[in-house]
């Protein structure tokens, strides 16, 4: 044998040996000393959970805390580790299970420090499971805004739960890109209503949009489309009321001289 291969044999072997050194110190490392207390043991493996945790190591960093949660129940690192593994959850994109633990944490520990956390993480649970593709979604009468509901529902139940909390900034940006994407969502329907000559239905769905979605962006275009649907309907009384209704509330909207000229017109 050449001495160049008997050195890379050497290296692969020095190579062999480090990874083995490596995962027996991981194995070793998994049990905390014998000397520790119960307290100390804990927190010794939840700490490595959730060095675990932030290294991206989710399978090992769920294993540390179901250790701590499961072998450790009456420590104050259980609750945390009950935690912890909700947050693997959720860093791992799965936020079904997330929610599941999140809810679990709260059930178990209502009195806990970090309840307002985990009923937030709730909620952006609930909203990351939005489809993220929305406007490249199909038509508006196919698609299924199920899952945009419950976010916006969610998001809403903790802003009224928690009214100064730090996350309130974020929970109202990300309810109101919810109930953008439903108002949204009735604006096309109603739009689409329009479009195949059928305007009772298209009111029916504008006056849904306007009750539940006002104040999103769309209220102008929503009335002016609404007056559109009444006229169509020879509804001409109906449709002056809504168009003075669109330029007074929104006198300097595009749509507001649209509107000023049927009323003159009518």
């Amino acid at each position: 044998m050449s001495n160049a291969l008997k050195r890379q044999w050497i290296l692969v072997a020095a190579l062999g040996v480090g990874v083995l050194i490596t995962g027996l110190w991981g194995c070793r490392t998994a049990q905390p000393p014998a000397d520790m207390d119960y307290a100390d043991q804990a927190e010794f493996l939840y700490e490595q959970g959730a060095e675990a945790l932030d290294s991206g190591s989710y399978i090992r960093a769920t294993d540390r805390f179901n250790t701590v949660r499961n072998e450790y129940p009456y420590s104050r690192w259980a609750a945390k580790a009950n935690l912890g593994i909700a947050d693997a959850y959720f860093a791992q994109g799965q936020y079904a299970s997330a929610v599941q633990q999140y809810r679990g944490f709260v059930d178990l520990y209502p009195r806990h420090e970090s309840v307002e956390y985990a009923n937030w993480r709730v909620a952006l649970s609930f909203y990351e499971q939005m489809p993220s593709g929305f406007f490249l979604l199909p038509s508006p009468h196919e698609r299924d805004l199920s899952s945009t509901r419950d976010a916006a529902r969610e998001l809403e139940i903790f802003m009224n739960r928690y009214p100064e909390s730090e996350f309130g900034d974020e929970a109202r940006e990300l309810w109101r890109d919810a109930m953008t994407r439903m108002a949204t969502h009735e604006y096309e329907i109603a739009k689409y209503y329009f479009d195949r000559d059928n305007p009772r239905a298209t009111v029916n769905r504008l006056r849904y949009m306007l009750n539940h979605f006002s104040g999103l962006g769309f209220d102008a275009e929503a009335l002016f489309l609404l007056g559109q649907a009444h006229l169509e309907l020879e509804e001409h009384d109906r449709a002056q009321a809504v168009w003075r209704d669109l330029v007074n509330a929104h006198p300097n909207h595009p749509r507001a001289s649209d509107a000023n000229q049927h009323l003159s017109e009518l």
